[in-house]
């Protein structure tokens, strides 16, 4: 059985009757949920549509001011994010009343007097179904997100194919031709970039983008002063050599405008548009320096959709190691800064009961199916879902087979959390 956290149940209880309240409140509290307390249904319903509002509500259906059975259809006309989930507490109890509490918009039903036993096997329903659709509405968030970046993309395409290139174009294409990088064969273990070859990799990079770049000497280890508007972030993972390589792109927000316009031929519409725009930029990048790698032999999986996010003066600060590689570059008159950052990345076994969301799969589960192909091949970032299917197949095997598993790194890490609730 896969053991999954319990969400952060926060309940109203809308009850005007002072022993009543008392009973739902202790049997709640009792069972670890946090319980407002309210006596009217017009305070239910503003607490309701307010900002984090309690994602279920416990409501009489007796209530001055707004009845719990109005409160329930005053909700179900509205369009929340996440739904509450809303019960009908009543000595009400006929068929046709219940029947038409269900009607109205309510969720459930519980009969006075109350039962704590039955109350408490009504919330883990309720929390079952906030659960679900939770997950639901990240599914459909994800897929959005994926429908903009996918738009973006063709638009940039479109632009790239209008017309000849300008002899601006030209002359930039003729240069990097003129100076392809110097890969120097090395040991397998010694695989990395070598001097000059992020250079050229990145303006032919970005010359796909419609944009002309020159590299610019900068210290090691040298970043942009200050804060940066724009992050941008993609990765790979070298399952030879067990290593997570990061790639971080900086660009302030008035640069981040101008590289907008000289791509697209057009301003953008908000700072959304620009972090989608460097989403992918960052990963034309990601793959022009990838394929560099895989070419000298390097075995790659990139499991993680590229990130970009307006930074805040709220975000905490990223931590990019000294030792890491750091490039500027010139596009016309703006600045474009690129960190390569490259991390020991051992495979940790973990049993299927003990997987962790956003864990990368270093090899095929199951690793010995000699019929078919696996459920789930290497590279594989697990959710909540993969994790439930392992654990399903596992609990059907006497051997369960334990699995090989990428943590992400540092900097993964922190784009994961910083774009919690932003676009993946």
């Amino acid at each position: 059985m896969v053991r999954t956290e319990r969400i952060a149940m926060k309940v109203l209880v809308a009850e005007d009757d002072a022993l009543s309240r008392r009973i739902l409140t202790k049997v709640l509290e009792d069972s670890s949920y946090d319980v407002r307390v309210v006596e009217s249904g017009a305070v239910a319903l503003q607490v309701l549509q307010g900002t984090d509002a309690p994602t279920v509500a416990l409501l009489d259906w007796m209530l001055p001011e707004l009845d719990g059975v109005d409160v329930c259809r005053r909700l179900r006309s509205a369009t929340p994010r996440v739904r509450p989930y809303l019960i009908i507490v009543s000595a009400k109890n006929q068929k046709h009343e219940i029947v038409a509490a269900l009607d109205a918009g309510a969720d459930d039903y519980i009969a006075k007097p109350i039962c704590g036993e039955e109350l408490l096997a009504r919330m883990r329903v309720a929390e079952r179904t906030i659960a679900y659709q939770l997950e639901l509405q990240k599914q459909i968030e994800k897929f959005e997100s994926l429908a903009q970046r996918y738009s973006l993309l063709g638009e940039i395409v479109a632009q790239q194919m209008q017309g000849p290139a300008g002899p601006e174009d030209l002359d930039a294409l003729a240069a990097l031709e003129a100076a392809p990088p110097q890969i120097a064969p090395t040991r397998p273990e010694q695989v990395w970039f070598v001097p000059g070859e992020i250079e050229a990799l990145v303006p032919r990079a970005l010359t796909d983008l419609g944009l002309s770049a020159n590299p610019v000497l900068a210290s090691p280890g040298e970043r942009a002063a200050g804060v940066s508007a724009y992050m941008a972030w993609t990765s790979f993972v070298d399952t030879g050599q067990h290593r997570w390589i990061d790639l971080v792109l900086e660009i302030d927000a008035k640069a981040a405008a101008v590289v907008y316009q000289r791509a697209l031929r057009r301003s953008a519409g908000s700072p959304k548009e620009i972090a989608g725009f460097l989403d992918e930029t960052q990963t034309v990048i990601g793959a022009t320096l990838k394929a560099a790698l895989q070419a000298k032999g390097c075995v790659l999986i990139a499991p993680l959709l590229s990130r970009a996010h307006q930074r805040d003066l709220w975000d905490p600060a990223l931590r990019i190691p000294a030792e890491s590689l750091t490039f500027r570059f010139d596009l016309e008159g703006v600045r474009l800064d690129l960190a390569a950052v490259c991390y020991p990345c051992a495979p940790q076994v973990r049993a299927p009961v003990h997987l962790q969301p956003q864990e990368i799969l270093a090899a095929p589960y199951p690793p010995d199916d000699p019929v078919g192909p696996p459920l789930f091949a290497p590279g594989t970032a697990l959710n909540r879902h993969s994790i439930e299917q392992i654990a399903r197949h596992a609990s059907a095997r006497v051997d369960a087979p334990r699995l090989s598993v990428y943590g992400l790194s540092p900097i993964a890490q922190y784009f994961h959390r910083a774009n919690g609730g932003r676009p993946q």
